[in-house]
């Protein structure tokens, strides 16, 4: 097994050439440089773009540079927890990209994430991988939301989506690596079984998957954290709900789903039994139930704080965190949604899957309300 943190130096290195189309190279004195396509090749004078005319604003350039922190161990991800950034608990050089911005005034550095370079298209899967690992790196600004808001969430949750060729295949192959050597960390005791890299795109994504809830797993199994497995379980469930819908749908116009349901009422209802019966399948096939009582499909959660107790059954429970899947958008003026909040177990939050066919920002997360009792 590769060492992590090459392993993760090789991983940045293959992402700056994705980006630049060079390879990064350090100086003497240990400053990495990177390509800047903002020049001319041909005389070095800096332009709009590769090989424009020269820009009359000044000169621009990039650099990445070190960061001086010290290396961390391999072991130090056993230590860390989920809600470091994988920056933080991977450990290595933490790298900066930078582009210097003059004005009439004083330039100024700002980072180039928003500013992409030339020739790479919005929306680059060269870093889809670095997965988040909590709900609040899931979805933005949920840590300071008001009660009752509704937070969308991050494009990188359920995975890569660009389509299959080289480049892809070996940040996936490399990204495995990444993944048994973090769960290795975790638990020592775990092993990999795997007869070979998979050969299709579609094998290397469901081992990618497997390995991330393998590591949630872990990291429920040795340190009794759930934070890494709601995650997982929102990825999860994203993806069998997306499955489902095609597959209603198809059911629906060829007959087979007709009866007394309206169409949406009979599409949502199959939707709910195959993501259901599906969850119980991926929990059971990596041991979770004898892990932790908190990992609950479609169980009953009872609200007695009342004189008659009540309970509502949320699709999925991973401890603080309900999972409802549904076709229609909900918020807290749904009784359902406000029977979730009032239950005991107390959820933070309640996470809502729609299939993504529906549109842009379908699924989203409910924080919890200032329920007065």
């Amino acid at each position: 097994m590769n060492n992590l943190v090459a392993s993760i130096d090789r991983r940045r290195h293959f992402s700056v050439w994705l980006r630049t189309g060079r390879r990064p190279t350090r100086t003497a004195d240990g400053i990495e440089l990177k390509f800047n396509p903002y020049h001319d090749p041909r005389n070095g004078q800096f332009t709009s773009g590769p090989g424009g005319p020269s820009s009359s604003r000044g000169s621009a350039t990039s650099r990445r540079r070190a960061d001086l922190r010290s290396q961390r161990s391999f072991e130090s991800v056993a230590k860390a927890s989920p809600d470091a950034s994988s920056d933080k608990m991977l450990g290595g050089d933490r790298i900066v990209d930078a582009v210097y911005l003059p004005d009439d005034q004083a330039g100024s550095f700002q980072n180039v994430q928003f500013r992409p370079p030339m020739g790479m298209p919005r929306g680059s899967n060269s870093r889809a991988f670095e997965d988040p690992m909590t709900l609040e790196q899931a979805a933005p600004g949920i840590r300071d939301a008001p009660g009752g808001a509704i937070i969308s969430l991050a494009d990188n949750v359920v995975g890569a989506t660009a389509p299959a060729n080289g480049l892809m295949s070996a940040i996936t192959r490399e990204r495995s690596t990444l993944l048994i050597d973090q769960i290795n960390a975790i638990d020592p005791k775990w092993n990999f079984q795997s007869l070979d890299f998979p050969k299709t795109w579609d094998g290397m994504r469901n081992q990618v998957n497997d390995l991330r809830i393998q590591r949630a797993a872990a990291f429920l199994r040795v340190k009794g954290d759930l934070q890494p497995m709601q995650v997982e379980t929102l990825r999860v469930m994203q993806d069998l709900t997306d499955r489902a819908y095609d597959r209603a749908k198809k059911a629906f116009e060829e007959g087979k789903l007709r009866g007394r349901l309206s169409k949406e009422q009979a599409i949502g209802t199959y939707i709910d039994n195959v993501v259901r019966a599906d969850l119980r399948v991926t929990y059971k096939r990596f041991d979770l139930k004898s892990v932790s009582n908190q990992v609950r499909v479609n169980r009953r959660e009872y609200d007695t704080s009342k004189p008659e107790s009540s309970y509502r059954q949320p699709d999925a429970r991973v401890g603080d965190v309900a999972f409802d899947v549904t076709l229609t958008r909900k918020d807290l003026k749904s009784p359902q949604i406000r029977g979730f909040f009032s239950a005991d177990f107390k959820p933070s939050f309640v996470v809502i899957i729609r299939p993504r066919q529906l549109g842009i920002g379908s699924s989203y997360i409910i924080t919890r309300p200032e329920i007065r009792k």
